[in-house]
């Protein structure tokens, strides 16, 4: 193995991206999708890879940077399907044969529409259940923008919710949509038309189609019919844009209308109002499970069930197991008997793997606490008849693993692993260069928090201090690999990286991530504060020339540590889309509070106060902004829009404060585009080296570049 001399912003962009494996009928084969970027170039190589779980190499089965949704047919063959998106909106649905690679992919059939969120399922009478999201028009049937071209381009809209995450809402509805296909004469045939499953209804379906979650995870599909979470598509009051449940589609054949439209499953508790998502049916079709948190305490996620001869659902934990969990549910699957269920969750900086027995005096059961499991899939039992699960994972320092895990005997045991992405490309990181510290927070609680230091660190030497404070602010630096915020990358310039996990982190009980509720700028500032402190015996860190970088709400905080005394115990900072003046911010926002984030109604005519408490921008504080700072903002950001970031940088230089704006006109809250982000690592390592002395550190060095 080639030793690389330093982890880059380049590595960090040109390393393939692997998504998750999904494993075949019989757990032999697993798909995932593999994206790589040459650094210069405008597309990126996009493939469909098929990889033998018991030796882990893999072949290219397609590539085409228009194919998405790639599949199983699950037909008891190796054949994987697959849409291609077509000119004027059309999508080809294609398949291709996997234990035979070298044969072109070849087209069963067409959808003239954009669809996407294929699902498949094989039905008892031998056909294929096919199911995709697209939008229905006023009259609930299939929408092709590109064939309904308007000669002008107004917008118009009545519901609260003009513009969601990167796009303005259109006056088209999402909607499920079902079919099947049928073998005839060796070949498959597509039945036509789709059927709209919330056709009569004024549901929009699944929800979170516009936000950059998988809303695949918010349907499921069945013998007996489709289950998905749904809300209201025309919301006028503002507190209730948000509210979801789940419904229920009985179908007496996926090639017909249903007879009765969906039906909402009712909680036992009565209470109409909630969040509710990731709905499944158990193996047998006879139960829903879905997450559920109840409207005002979005973090307070549990898992419901419903039998479908029962006219509630009831909470898993308090109703079944009768035991109380610490942590909070993240996503469940069925085991394939049925009888208990794989969950993830948030665990002290990781995203565990767990197993719940649906039985009384259950208690979930650690399979994998290491690094952070981002999909899981049961695995065909083994002659033993032991359940495995084939896990996609990473870390800090390694961005793709796939793994297998005993998830019988409910005890935590070593994982095979079968790949990983740095058999690919070798980054250059080591798990010693990953720590973890715990300091004592704002008050009579601990804090943990990930340091990352440069693969060639020498504690008799001193690195400034790059302290990252997280977005959220209801989430968590995790020992997840990422390709935004990533400690290494930064760590690799030449700084000791600390990632806290402040008041309002997931992960260490819903207490901790609610005590940020009417505490924004309060605890979590105060724990930053003792990290300070802490950091400053950790040897080879220099505190003197720290420099703080934060996005979202972590952008939030470095505006409000500008007017306080924090603030001046930096170098410089770095703001990524952050808030600057929270009354108009909660007006402007795609995101409408309901938790009481503020201490109360999320309006400045109903809660002046709660607003201006922790508010950057109020007039005691601007005459504070005085230590240089780098505001980044792009352009289609409507969760933080981008008028805040103009707000904060015209504040910085009417003050005389050295200050930079970036703006990416084609980006949203994240910088997605490689070669944006490469640009973004860029810069804003030009401007943290610039004030942190690392700079000068590299031209004695002979190093000509900042990066």
């Amino acid at each position: 193995m080639v030793l690389v001399p330093k982890f880059t912003p380049e590595l960090l962009t040109s390393a393939p991206r692997r998504g998750p494996a999904v494993p075949n009928h019989n757990g032999t084969l697993a798909l995932f999708t593999q994206t790589t970027h040459t650094i210069g170039e405008e597309k990126a190589l996009k493939e469909i890879r098929v990889m033998n779980i018991q030796t882990g190499e893999s072949t290219r089965l397609v590539e085409d940077e228009k194919a998405h949704d790639a599949l199983w047919l699950g037909d008891g063959t190796n054949t994987v399907i697959y849409l291609k998106s077509g000119g004027v909106g059309i999508t080809w649905i294609m398949m291709a044969d996997a234990d035979n690679p070298s044969l072109d992919p070849y087209i069963v059939d067409d959808i003239q529409a954009p669809v996407n969120n294929l699902k498949v399922r094989p039905l008892k009478d031998g056909s294929i259940a096919f199911v995709v999201v697209g939008f229905a028009d006023k009259d609930g049937q299939l929408y092709n923008e590109e064939s309904n071209k308007k000669p002008h381009t107004a917008r118009v809209c009545d519901s609260y919710d003009v513009r969601i995450w990167d796009a303005y809402k259109k006056p088209q509805r999402y909607a499920i949509w079902y079919t099947t296909f049928v073998k005839e004469d060796d070949k498959w045939r597509f039945n036509k038309p789709l059927k709209n499953a919330v056709a009569g209804t004024t549901l929009e379906a699944p929800i979170n189609m516009y936000q950059p979650s998988n809303s695949t995870d918010d349907f499921d599909i069945s013998d007996k019919g489709i289950v998905f979470a749904g809300r209201e598509f025309e919301v006028g009051d503002p507190t209730m844009v948000n509210i979801s449940s789940v419904y229920y589609v009985l179908l007496e054949s996926y090639v017909e209308v249903s007879s009765q439209g969906p039906r909402k499953i009712a909680i036992q508790s009565n209470v109409d109002k909630s969040y509710c998502s990731h709905p499944r049916f158990s193996p047998d079709g006879s139960m829903i499970a879905f997450l559920r948190a109840p409207y005002g305490r979005g973090t307070a996620v549990s898992i419901y069930v419903n039998h479908l001869d029962s006219p509630r659902a009831i909470n898993v934990f308090t109703m079944v197991t009768g035991k109380k969990w610490t942590l909070i549910p993240a996503s469940f699957e069925f085991a394939p008997s049925g009888y208990f269920v794989y969950i993830t969750a948030d665990d002290c900086g990781r995203v565990g793997l767990y197993r719940l027995d649906l039985q009384p005096n259950a208690y979930p059961k650690t399979l994998l606490r290491s690094g952070a499991v981002s999909a899981y899939h049961p695995l065909k039992q083994d002659k033993d008849d032991i359940d495995r699960v084939l896990v996609t994972s990473s870390n800090l320092i390694q961005p793709s693993i796939f793994q297998i895990v005993d998830g019988d005997r409910g005890i935590e045991s070593e994982p095979y692993v079968i790949s990983t992405a740095s058999q690919l490309t070798n980054l250059g990181l080591s798990p010693r260069q990953v720590s973890e510290i715990y300091f004592e927070g704002g008050g009579d609680y601990c804090v943990q928090a990930w340091v990352v230091k440069p693969r060639d660190f020498d504690p008799s030497r001193e690195y400034p201090l790059l302290l990252q404070v997280h977005g959220g602010p209801i989430s968590a630096w995790n020992d997840a690999w990422s390709t935004t915020w990533n400690p290494a990358v930064w760590a690799e310039q030449g700084y000791v990286v600390v990632c806290p996990n402040i008041t309002g982190s997931t992960g260490f009980g819903l207490d901790f991530s609610e005590a940020v509720l009417d505490n924004f700028g309060g605890r979590p500032y105060d724990d930053l504060v003792n990290c300070l402190e802490y950091v400053k015996n950790m040897p080879g860190v220099d505190t003197v020339n720290a420099i703080a970088a934060g996005g979202s709400y972590g952008g939030y905080m470095m505006n409000w540590i500008q007017g306080h005394e924090l603030g001046r115990k930096f170098k410089a900072l770095v703001c990524h889309d952050g808030i600057f003046h929270i009354p108009t911010f909660m007006l402007q926002s795609d995101f409408c509070d309901t938790d009481g984030v503020f201490g109360g109604p999320p309006f400045m005519w109903a809660n002046i106060d709660g607003l201006e408490r922790y508010n950057p921008a109020r007039p005691d504080l601007l005459n504070n902004w005085t230590t240089p700072m780098l505001i980044i903002h792009s352009e289609k950001d409507y969760r933080c829009p981008v008028t805040d970031g103009v707000a904060a940088f015209h504040t910085l230089k009417a003050l005389g404060t050295p200050a930079r704006f970036v703006n990416f006109p084609d980006e949203n809250h994240v910088v997605l585009k490689e070669e944006n982000s490469l640009e973004w690592h860029r810069l804003v390592f030009e401007w943290i080296n610039q004030w942190s002395g690392v700079a000068a550190k590299n031209m004695m060095k002979g190093l000509t570049r900042p990066v």
